[in-house]
Order: C-alpha cells, then sequence, then structure tokens
C-alpha cells in the first residue's frame, strides 16, 4: 500500500481527497468538518475507500485542531508534529495549500526526499522555478503534478476533439486574487481543449480591468481567457466552430471534478504514471503567470 501525506498551513479542498483515499466515518464527518461546503461533494459517497492501492496516512496544517478534525473524518491513522514528520514517513505528499511561496518551498523539500507530489494548483508562478522543479522530478524518476479540479469538468467532455474555431472561457474573479485563483480559469480552458496550445498571449489591460489571454492550438483553434467580476460564477465556455452550432458549457458539478483528479492522483501515486505530461505541468504555470501579467500586478 502507498502511503500519502497532506500538508498545507491551512489545508484547502482536503475533505474530498481524503474521502476518495480512506473512506469517511460519516458521523464523525458531520461533527467535525471543518469545511461544511465540502460536505455536499462527499455525503453519503465514502464509506470505503475508492483507491485501491493508496491511503494518506499522515497529516499536518498550521493549525493542529484542522489536522485532527480531517483525520477522525477521513480515517486518516497520523497527526503530525511538524512538516518534516509526514515528509519522512510517507510515499507521496499532497500540498494543498493556498500560499504560493509555501507550495513552491514544500514541493521542493519533498522531491529532494525523494517523495513524489502533487500540488494543488500551480507547482510556481514562476514558469522557471515550475521547469526547475519539473526537472528535478524528472531527473530523480519521480512524479510532479498541479491543477485545479476544473481540469476534470466533467461538462467540458462535449468539446474534447473540436477542431478549429473560436471559444471564449470566463471564469469570476477579481482581478487582485487572480494570482491566487486564475489556474481555476486556466484549467477550464484545457478541460475543454487540451493542455498543449502551441501559443499563449497575455493581453494588457489596467490594474481594475478584466485579465485576458489567448491560447492557440495547433488545429487553429483560438481560445481568450477573461476573468472578471462581471462574468458568470466559476467557468463558461463558449465555442463556435466551422459548420457547427455555437455550444454554450457550464462548469458547475464538483463532484465529478475532485473524484476525477482523485483517480488521477491515485493512478500516479500507484502506478507511477503522469496524469498530465511534464510540460503541461509547465505550460499552466506559464498561463498562471500570464493572467498576472495582464492585470499589471505582479505574480
Amino acid at each position: 500500500m502507498v502511503k500519502l501525506g497532506m500538508v498545507g498551513k491551512v489545508l484547502i479542498h482536503n475533505y474530498p481527497y481524503g474521502a476518495y483515499f480512506n473512506g469517511t466515518d460519516a458521523q464523525l464527518l458531520e461533527e467535525r468538518c471543518t469545511k461544511q461546503w465540502m460536505l455536499e461533494f462527499i455525503r453519503g459517497r465514502f464509506a470505503e475507500p475508492v483507491a485501491t492501492g493508496s491511503r494518506i496516512t499522515h497529516v499536518w496544517a498550521g493549525d493542529r485542531a484542522e489536522a485532527e478534525a480531517i483525520a477522525a473524518g477521513c480515517k486518516i491513522e497520523q497527526v503530525c508534529d511538524s512538516l518534516d514528520e509526514v515528509i519522512e514517513n510517507v510515499d507521496g505528499v499532497l500540498v494543498l495549500d493556498e500560499d504560493a511561496e509555501f507550495r513552491t518551498e514544500t514541493i521542493e523539500r519533498c522531491l529532494q526526499a525523494g517523495k513524489s507530489v502533487y500540488a494543488d494548483k500551480v507547482v510556481s508562478l514562476s514558469p522557471e522555478k515550475t521547469r526547475e522543479l519539473v526537472t528535478l522530478a524528472e531527473q530523480k524518476n519521480l512524479r510532479l503534478a498541479a491543477w485545479s479540479q476544473l481540469l476534470f469538468a466533467a461538462e467540458a467532455e462535449m468539446l474534447k476533439g473540436v477542431e478549429g474555431g473560436a471559444a471564449l472561457v470566463t471564469f469570476n474573479l477579481k482581478p487582485d486574487i487572480v494570482a491566487r485563483y486564475g489556474i481555476h480559469l486556466v484549467c477550464s480552458a484545457m478541460a475543454a481543449f487540451g493542455t498543449d496550445p502551441i501559443r499563449m498571449e497575455s493581453l494588457p489591460t489596467t490594474p481594475a480591468g478584466p485579465p485576458m489571454m489567448t491560447m492557440t492550438y495547433a488545429d487553429g483553434k483560438h481560445v481568450l481567457l477573461r476573468a472578471g467580476e462581471d462574468v458568470p460564477p466559476r467557468g463558461t465556455i463558449a465555442y463556435l466552430g466551422p459548420g457547427a452550432e455555437p455550444m454554450v458549457v457550464k462548469l458547475f458539478e464538483m463532484a465529478p471534478m475532485f473524484d476525477g483528479s482523485s483517480a488521477a492522483l491515485a493512478d500516479m501515486f500507484e502506478n507511477r504514471t503522469w496524469p498530465v505530461p511534464p510540460d503541461a505541468v509547465v505550460r499552466m504555470s506559464e498561463a498562471a503567470a500570464l493572467l498576472c501579467d495582464a492585470t499589471g500586478r505582479d505574480a
């Protein structure tokens, strides 16, 4: 059984992953869950683990009470006193924290210790640092993955394989939080059209203006990505292709996103696969950085 650790100064998205890998104690989950909005994705669905060859066995959080709560609800054996204690005792690590600097530093510590890693969102908002860490993982024959769960949006399946045309992808974000959450917009587009655009460019705007960038694909498809407070909640994709009726797809169902993300991670940790190619890990970092460039703010 592959032993996994879950770490974060402030844990994010921890309950869907904990439930998938470990199953849940339904009563303790209801009593102690610190993120009630996540319960709708897992309630009544994970009496037993879905992952067959891996378990989350160790957890650390900046607030020990938070670690103890998920340990109780998701049957995690060991609540650790330090990040190092987790890294020393597991085979792979889930880094679930919104602090980009903490994520990047922790990923590097894990790789240096010989552990494969998943990071929620991006490895780093520096494409150069991301490329460095992907290279380190390859040199050590480890695996490194990072994405937003939007990459596994089931609603986007109907757009996979469309050729040519143009699309508008939006995500409801204030410009001042694009550095933290812009990867949701990036992964909304990549869920539909792939992780392999051949060209990406930012479209500069004012600090208060809507962050925008473009992706161009080898089949000639042009995709405009736009964040802002004046667009629908979460992700929306409008596509117009040659000889096809226009399509509008809304990415709303969160449970399948987390299920798809968890399944990809189980395969990575258990079978040592790359859920997305190494160059796509770097490309996501580049796209997130381009969205920051479009706001006129530093990443």
